[in-house]
Order: C-alpha cells, then sequence, then structure tokens
C-alpha cells in the first residue's frame, strides 16, 4: 500500500489516509506510517483521514501508531475533514486523545498546544455593564445545547 506523504514545514510530516482500513490493509498501513517516523525526524505527525468511514479497525490503528510515535517523541495529530469521522472520534472518546482537528491548519495548531477553537473560551464576551458581573449571566442570557433546559418554566409561558 502506498500513503501519500510529505512534509508541511520542518516540523510536521503530513500523511494521507484515502483508504479505509479494514482487515487486508491495516498492517501494511500501519507498516507504511512507522516506517516514516525513524528516517524524516519530524517534530509531529500528521495523519490526513481522506475517508468519511472510520473503521474499528481505523481507531484502532491510529492509537496504535500514536503510542509508537509518542515513544519516539513524536505527538501524533488527526485531521477529520468529515463530521462522521470526527463524530466517530468523538463517540469513541479519542478526540482529545488523538488531537483531531477539522482542517490540516487547525491540526497544526493542535500539535502546538493549542486548543481547538470549540473549546476555547471566547474572546472579548466579557459584559461591562454594572451588576452584569455579579449576577454571572450575560446579556444574552445561558448559552449552550443546553441552554433552554436549565431556565425554569412557568405553565402558559413560553
Amino acid at each position: 500500500m502506498f500513503l501519500l506523504s510529505y512534509h508541511l514545514d520542518a516540523a510536521h510530516l503530513v500523511v494521507e489516509l484515502g483508504a479505509v482500513v479494514d482487515l487486508d490493509n491495516e498492517a501494511r498501513i500501519e507498516r507504511e506510517i512507522l516506517r516514516l517516523l525513524p528516517c524524516c525526524g519530524p517534530r509531529a505527525l500528521v495523519v490526513d483521514l481522506r475517508t468519511p468511514v472510520l473503521t474499528p479497525r481505523a481507531l484502532g490503528l491510529l492509537l496504535r501508531v500514536r503510542g509508537r510515535s509518542e515513544e519516539r517523541g513524536v505527538p501524533l495529530v488527526v485531521v477529520a475533514g468529515y463530521d462522521t469521522g470526527r463524530e466517530a472520534l468523538s463517540a469513541a472518546g479519542l478526540h482529545r486523545v488523538l488531537r483531531v482537528a477539522p482542517t490540516l491548519q487547525g491540526a497544526v495548531s493542535r500539535s502546538r498546544g493549542c486548543r481547538p477553537e470549540s473549546e476555547a473560551s471566547p474572546g472579548g464576551t466579557r459584559d461591562d455593564r454594572p451588576g452584569a458581573a455579579s449576577s454571572g449571566r450575560s446579556a444574552e442570557g445561558p448559552i449552550g445545547p443546553y441552554a433552554d433546559t436549565s431556565r425554569p418554566r412557568y405553565p402558559g409561558e413560553r
């Protein structure tokens, strides 16, 4: 199996994984990725998932490659451009372990220790109105996916 790999810069080796990982190609893909580590000397390995399908074998492969690369002092970062791939990694609880990013630029930031935008605290959201800091609420009210469920409900009001 041939994997496309290139140096993004002196510190980042990118390996594009365009095939669905299954029983037939899992060992070959792992060998190919690990073969690139000692010769290239990157400071970060970026695996770019070019397929929307992530099998359990792909998850296991990524974890094994992460372990082997971190033994050599090379952190692993994963680019999952498809929503289904990011959802699978998140559902498996691997989005932080594998430092998942939706774009190559985001992966470069993650390899440097930056948090993804969705986890980063938004800048400039402080409310400077008098009394706003003491209430602990912003002018818009609670935010987040469960904001509506955190408000008290009264019969007849919506």
